[in-house]
Formats: C-alpha cells, structure tokens, sequence
C-alpha cells in the first residue's frame, strides 16, 4: 500500500474514533511503528491531527475526509460512468475542457475521449493518461506538485498555468453539494483548483453521486448559483433544484 493510500485511512479512523494508536496501525497496515510514526508527522504537518506518545488525537471536528483515492475508484462505478456519459451530451465537439481530478471526472474523461475532437486541459494524472492519438482530442497535463493522495497536479503552478487558458467548459466533481450554500471540497489546494478552472471557463458543470448531495465539507469552491449543471442520479426522487442552472439526472 502506498503512503496516501494508507494516510488516507487513518484519517478515516481517526474522523470514526477522534485517536489513533501507532502499536495498531502498524498492525493493521503490517508495517513498522516507524513507518506509522513518519505518517502521523507528514499528516500532522498538514493539519487535522496532534501527535501524541503513542498515538495521535483528531484536533477538531473536521470534516470527514474522502475515502482513498484507490477505494473510490471501485465505489458506484455504473453510477459514475452513466453521469460521465450524461455530461458528454452537454459539450459539443471543438470545445476546451478543464477536467478537475476526481474518480467521478475519470469516469466522464474516458467517454469525452471517445467522442473525440476535444481539448482537454487537466491536473489529473489519471485523465492525461487517457490521451490517445485516434481520438483526434488536443490532451494537456497542467504542470505543478503531484499530490500523494490523489494522482494529480497541484500548487502556485497548477494555478498559474490554468490562468493560462480560456475553456468553454469546467467539469469538476466536489466532494459535497449543498443547494443553497454551494459546491465544497475537503482539501484546501482540491478547492484552489476548480474554483480557478471555474473562473477560466465560460460554463461550469457539476458531476455529483447523489451521496454527495445536500452535504458540506469544509473548503469552498463556489456559490450553488454559480453552477449552470448538475449531472446527478438524483436523491430519494425529491425534485432537485439550482438557483440558476439546470439539473440533469441519470437513470441507473
């Protein structure tokens, strides 16, 4: 298991319990107590945990954090390919698209290049290896710090080079989605990202499992009148509403 991948379930753990143990998750993962030690203070230096002897406590009520990036690539893969699909029907070819890093915008990505005839423009490491010279689309990887947690570009680069750019379309996958206080991601440099590929683009469009709907993490990406469409399996047949912009949803 790589570092991210691990980090990225003690922080499920210690959102769950509000501590963590180094003896147990040593055992849980089968690595060294040292290994263990080194994640508490990457993750410390990051935000959200105090180190202790011992162990390490939750230092406030966060959030609670996305399961790894790995695990979310196997949950509601129909779902997710159906919205991906959806979307494709709202970009005409020839368009520039800015695709933010996400398992759901994967899903998109990967019908958008069937299509062909696109620009796609992305910080996700997983999309730009999709590119394929048959399907004639235009694929750029926006340089920057790779992350651990998620495969994908970030930091003072990714911002300064997407200001580069002017795209027809923003497609991006928030971790929640509240209809009145708007789009949120968990991660500060996630939300930096598509709230700049937002402002870039002439359209936003939302990619959203119906999960994540009428929920908030904690770092905002934009207004909920700022999106002009949703993709969405919808929520418990209840009507779903946009100040503005229009909500489609897919049958699955």
């Amino acid at each position: 298991m790589w570092s991210h991948e691990r980090q990225a379930k003690i922080k499920e753990r210690l959102w769950r319990d509000g501590k963590v143990q180094t003896s147990t998750l040593a055992d849980m993962f089968d690595v060294s107590r040292e290994t263990i030690r080194r994640d508490l203070m990457e993750m410390e230096a990051s935000g959200g945990l105090l180190r202790v002897h011992g162990g390490a406590l939750r230092t406030s009520e966060d959030a609670q954090p996305e399961p790894a990036f790995a695990d979310r690539l196997e949950q509601h893969t129909n779902t997710k390919n159906a919205i991906g699909r959806k979307a494709c029907e709202l970009i005409p070819r020839g368009s520039t698209v800015f695709i933010d890093a996400g398992t759901t915008t994967l899903a998109f990505a990967r019908s958008l290049i069937q299509i062909g005839g696109m620009r796609i423009i992305t910080n996700s490491i997983e999309i730009a290896r999709l590119a394929n010279p048959e399907s004639k689309s235009d694929m750029l990887l926006l340089g920057g710090k790779p992350d651990q947690e998620v495969p994908a570009t970030y930091g003072e680069l990714t911002l300064s080079e997407i200001d580069r750019f002017l795209a027809d379309f923003a497609v991006i996958a928030p971790v929640a989605l509240h209809f009145s206080r708007g789009a949120t991601n968990y991660a500060l440099h996630e939300a930096e990202v598509a709230r700049k590929m937002m402002h870039r683009a002439e359209t936003c469009i939302m990619l959203c499992h119906s999960e994540k709907l009428d929920k908030e993490s904690r770092v905002a990406i934009c207004r909920a009148d700022e999106i002009d469409h949703l993709v969405t399996n919808g929520k418990g047949g209840e009507k779903l509403e946009l100040p503005r912009g229009t909500v489609h949803i897919v049958q699955t």
